[in-house]
């Protein structure tokens, strides 16, 4: 009997952490990577159950074409050993002016299975001032 028990040891699957969840701000970066990009299901993975209600491409309308997305000032709150609620800054540089814009944003994550996922977005993000440009109509 204990021979058997040996040789199902390691028998299970093996689970591999994917390095994009790894830790809350691997999360994050992804996440709003994946909507730069226009990509609904690498946004989509972030979340905890695959969620279809959040801010897809295309529907943060704010947001203009950017050059470059990158996300500071972290703040963490830690809810329990598997569960963070985080602020931070979103900074992007509008591909039109180069001028460098921000808001703040904050979402709640939790960990499933070693991997950071997305639980619901904090509150509202703080929008940027509207500042209208002056761009050729048909561009």
């Amino acid at each position: 009997m204990g021979l058997v028990a040996l040789s199902l040891l390691g028998q299970g699957e093996h689970s591999t952490v994917d390095r994009r969840f790894r830790l809350p701000s691997t999360t994050l970066q992804a996440y709003w990577d994946a909507l730069r990009a226009g990509d609904a299901d690498g946004a989509w993975a972030c979340f905890t159950d695959g969620r279809h209600d959040v801010p897809m491409p295309g529907s943060v309308w704010f947001l203009p074409e950017t050059d470059d997305l990158w996300l500071t000032a972290y703040r963490s709150l830690s809810v329990s050993a598997d569960r963070v609620m985080v602020s931070y800054e979103v900074h992007y540089r509008d591909s039109w002016t180069g001028e460098e814009r921000m808001f703040r944003f904050g979402n709640e994550l939790v960990r499933q299975r070693g991997e950071w996922r997305i639980a619901k977005p904090i509150g509202e993000a703080s929008m940027p001032e509207w500042r209208p440009m002056d761009r050729p109509v048909d561009s």
